[in-house]
């Protein structure tokens, strides 16, 4: 799924302009998450049907209660939150009798792919390798944290939102999954890693 962004959009201002019926409003959000929202779902599972599934579903339920709805204070995570929770129940992520906001048993595809020109070429490929297994190391929900932290530039309280757990929470799972990745990885790959997702959250 590829959509290009439009120049200019406040996500606040068209979330306002469609509890007024606003139709372009709806079209104007839609391309500025539907992208992000389906990386993000790809990370979740493989079926891209039911991740389309999921996007359409979200939009149409924004759709028919905009009469109802509130002013989020952030729309992306508004958006991302009620995602998630759409996947992992239509991707049956809940094992039975589990809380949602309890689960960490669930799939999150967190795969590094790092541009050539950042390392020698030669190189390249074994040390995507090694930070790729320290990766896989982590839990699914330290993996879904570096995610939204790095990738979506999400905030420790963002991060708590869109995963429904405690701001506390989101700072203790981000700390741990450094740590791991610490023990995992030498000094050199460690710190290369952590230069590489920095520079994805100031891109």
């Amino acid at each position: 799924m590829k959509l290009t962004a439009r120049a200019n959009s406040n996500p606040e201002t068209h979330w306002h302009a469609l509890k007024n019926d606003g139709g372009k409003a709806l079209e104007e959000l839609y391309h500025l998450y539907a992208n992000p929202l389906y990386n993000y779902g790809a990370k979740f599972t493989s079926d891209k049907e039911l991740i389309r599934d999921c996007i359409q579903s979200l939009f149409v339920t924004l759709w028919t209660r905009r009469s109802y709805l509130k002013q989020p204070d952030n729309v992306k995570n508004y958006l991302f939150k009620a995602f998630r929770l759409s996947i992992f129940k239509k991707a049956s992520l809940l094992n039975k009798h589990e809380r949602y906001e309890e689960t960490e048993h669930y799939h999150f595809n967190a795969a590094i792919n790092f541009e050539e020109k950042l390392i020698k070429e030669e190189n390249h490929l074994a040390l995507q390798q090694r930070i790729q297994v320290s990766l896989d190391q982590l839990s699914p929900r330290q993996r879904e944290a570096i995610f939204l932290k790095f990738y979506e530039g999400l905030s420790y309280e963002e991060i708590a939102e869109v995963m429904n757990i405690s701001v506390k929470g989101s700072y203790k799972l981000m700390a741990r999954a450094i740590d791991g990745l610490r023990e995992q990885l030498d000094i050199s790959d460690f710190s290369f890693l952590l230069l590489f997702l920095y520079a994805k959250f100031f891109n």
